[in-house]
Order: structure tokens, then sequence, then C-alpha cells
């Protein structure tokens, strides 16, 4: 809730003319509590859940011939029932765990700063803060979901959101719930150490989530913008990490490669990636490319 009364108290505040975003900003959020604006997170994170991962599920259900071409494991096809299954099991822990964590962890972004008054944040201001909460949530989640491909950490924990060996969209937020609740520390690493505006606190729960849909979305559009991000994973890159599945020791960044580059946890991918290229090399026809691709990966570490 802001603290002034008027539209004139705000502006002498600020002590200038409010923009047309700050003064729609004050409008809607005059009388408004700051704990009702942090809980939007909640209808964000389930519209995102919802509605993101539809159309290339839409596409792979009613248009499969369509966008073979781009499926990363196209012997795997699943069927409406099954997607159907996967996106109920989600809604299952999004209202058992991720909303209730929303709801009580608010005291804790009130501590580190967030906050919901004016000035809004510059353009330049949010980008700037959302690049340092990618950086941090990647390096953090690159050791914890590293460790949890630990013997125990798989078989107790993680083996859950790798029951989903080909990815789908849907399958991003699946997991144990205790993963759910692990991988929420480096999620909000960022805006603890960067506290900014709550539009900031939206954009990268948003963000962050459409990325993790992105990932898992089981294709590989040549037309995506993700593929001009600088070090952007991508689905190709994530996708190989869930086929190999327990065994693997690769590709354990959530957004970008540096980590696995430089911590050598990529050489199995680089090795598929060659080995896949031997092989279309050395197919002679393109139904014989088309074989070599249908079989996606070679399980290596």
């Amino acid at each position: 809730m802001l603290p002034w009364a008027t539209a004139a108290e705000a502006e002498a505040a600020l002590g200038r003319a409010m923009t047309a975003a700050e003064a729609l900003w004050f409008r809607w959020t005059a009388e408004t509590s700051d704990y009702y604006l942090y809980c939007l997170n909640i209808l964000f994170l389930l519209v995102v859940f919802t509605l993101a991962p539809l159309p290339v599920a839409l596409l792979e259900l009613r248009a499969p011939r369509a966008v073979g071409p781009y499926k990363l494991q196209p012997r795997v096809r699943l069927s409406r029932a099954e997607f159907l299954k996967c996106y109920g099991d989600v809604m299952r822990i999004f209202f058992l765990v991720i909303g209730p964590l929303q709801l009580v962890s608010y005291p804790a972004v009130k501590m580190v700063g967030i906050h919901t008054g004016l000035p809004l944040p510059s353009l330049g201001e949010m980008a700037a803060q959302l690049l340092v909460y990618f950086l941090v949530e990647d390096y953090l989640n690159y050791w914890i979901h590293r460790l949890l491909h630990g013997e125990w950490g798989y078989e107790k924990i993680h083996r859950i959101h790798h029951e989903y060996t080909a990815p789908i969209g849907f399958a991003a937020p699946y997991a144990h719930w205790a993963e759910v609740l692990i991988l929420g520390i480096p999620s909000f690493a960022g805006p603890a150490i960067a506290p900014g505006h709550m539009i900031t606190f939206w954009l990268w729960i948003i963000l962050r989530q459409m990325e993790a849909i992105d990932t898992h979305s089981g294709f590989d559009f040549p037309f995506s913008l993700t593929k001009y991000i600088p070090f952007y994973g991508g689905a190709e890159y994530h996708d190989y990490h869930h086929y190999v599945g327990g065994q693997s020791q690769s590709n354990f960044a959530s957004v970008f490669t540096y980590c696995d580059y430089l911590y050598g946890t990529d050489r199995g991918y680089r090795f598929h990636k060659a080995y896949l290229a031997k092989l279309k090399d050395l197919a002679p026809s393109d139904g014989e490319k088309e074989g070599a691709d249908g079989f996606a990966y070679a399980k290596l570490d």
C-alpha cells in the first residue's frame, strides 16, 4: 500500500510529475496491500503453467507431421491423456506446495527489501536486475542439480522429474515436493542479493518459468528467438540431459551453458553432437538421415 493519499502527495514526494506508468500504478495500488500484490505471483504462475506449454502441446497432438521435423525425440509420442495427467500432477504440486510456499514467504520478501512504491524502476534497471537474477539462479541451480544427481538425491528426490525422459513443456515444474522447495532457494537468491520493485520480481518469476517450459518443450524450432541469447542452453541442450536420465553427468545448467563448460560437465553432450554429425555425414539418403535422427541420442555421460 502506498503511503500517499493523493496523486498530488505522491508527486510532491517524488519532486516531479508521475509518468503515465506511475500514475497507473498509483491508481491501482494506492489502497492495495503489499501482501495482496505479492500473492499475485500465484495467479501468474498458474497462468504460465497452464498457457505457456499449450501451443506446442496442441501442435504435437493435432499436427504431429508438421512439427515432427523439429521434435528432438521423434519416436516418443504422448497421448492427450498423458498430457492431461502431467498437467494434473503439476496442478496438485502447485496447490499443495507452490501456492502455499508463496503465501508464507512474504515476510522474507519484505525483509530483503522488495518494494511496491514509487518511483517505478527504469527499463535499464529492470534489465540489469533480471540479468543478475538469472546468473545467480543459474550458478546455484547448477550445483544443486548436480548434487541431486548423486545416488541418494536422484533415487529419493530427482528421479521424479526424470520420469519424462522425453520432456514436454507441462513437465517443467513436475518434480518431487522436496525438489520444488530446494530449487526455490536459487530462485530467491538473486532478488535477495539485488532487491528491486515488485514488478521486477513478477517479471523474474514469469520469465524464469517460461524459460523452464521452453527448455522442456521437446522441440528445437529454428525460428526461436532464444537462439540469439548468448550461452543459452535451450531445449536441445536440456533434452539430452533428460534422455540420459539417472546416468547423466552432463548438462546440469538451468539456463546458460557456461557452468557446464567451465566444470567439464558438457563433455558427453559435445561427444553426442559430434557423433550425430558424423552419422548425418555418413548417411547416403534422406531416409537414412531420418533414421539416424530417430535414434535421437547416444547414451553417454
